[in-house]
């Protein structure tokens, strides 16, 4: 039996020292996209190609945001989703690296709440956030094959280089309208 969706209200808070655990739980999504486990929670934070995405957060610079269900028990706010930035240097660069100052997107939503929109509203205010902050452009890397490319190209996202097995992504925050303020 299928696990059943929450249509309850959703909202958004910004990610602190104490979500590390769940960014953990949402890196593994990430590299668990295609619902295979191809990696467990113990291999994602040995591997330095993997733990750097969340090793040490919140460190300065980082930026993050915590998609949760407002619904949950006793007003419980159950973290559902995450969005976070993080720049890496040329000489430990993450998977979409594309330069030291362009912070790399790592974004997860919980299986269960996928196709609600969560994700594209999550990208949203994380652009708001990082064009505020005078970042002028956002890298990810995404596997081929995996649905998620589809939500990054349709925001805006476009190719900066293609690997043999993922795609290099680059959003412009000085020419895009994602996170631009409302008219």
């Amino acid at each position: 039996m299928a696990e059943q969706v929450r249509q309850g209200p959703v909202g958004v808070r910004p990610a602190g020292p104490e979500d590390a655990e769940f960014l953990v739980d949402m890196l593994l999504q990430c590299v668990n996209w295609s619902g295979e486990e191809r990696y467990t929670r113990k291999q994602v934070l040995k591997d330095k190609a993997t733990s750097l995405y969340v090793a040490g957060w919140q460190r300065e610079g980082d930026l993050g945001l915590i998609a949760v269900d407002l619904a949950g028990p006793s007003g419980l706010q159950i973290p559902i989703g995450a969005a976070w930035l993080r720049r890496f240097p040329a000489r430990n660069p993450g998977f979409g690296f594309v330069a030291e100052d362009v912070p790399e997107l790592a974004m997860a939503v919980a299986p269960h709440q996928r196709g609600r929109g969560i994700g594209a509203g999550l990208l949203r205010s994380l652009a708001t956030k990082a064009r505020e902050q005078g970042i002028e452009r956002i890298s990810l890397s995404v596997e081929h094959g995996n649905p998620a490319k589809d939500l990054y190209t349709s925001l805006g996202f476009t190719t900066y280089s293609e690997q043999e097995k993922a795609t290099t992504l680059v959003l412009d925050l000085r020419t895009s309208p994602l996170g631009q303020p409302a008219r």
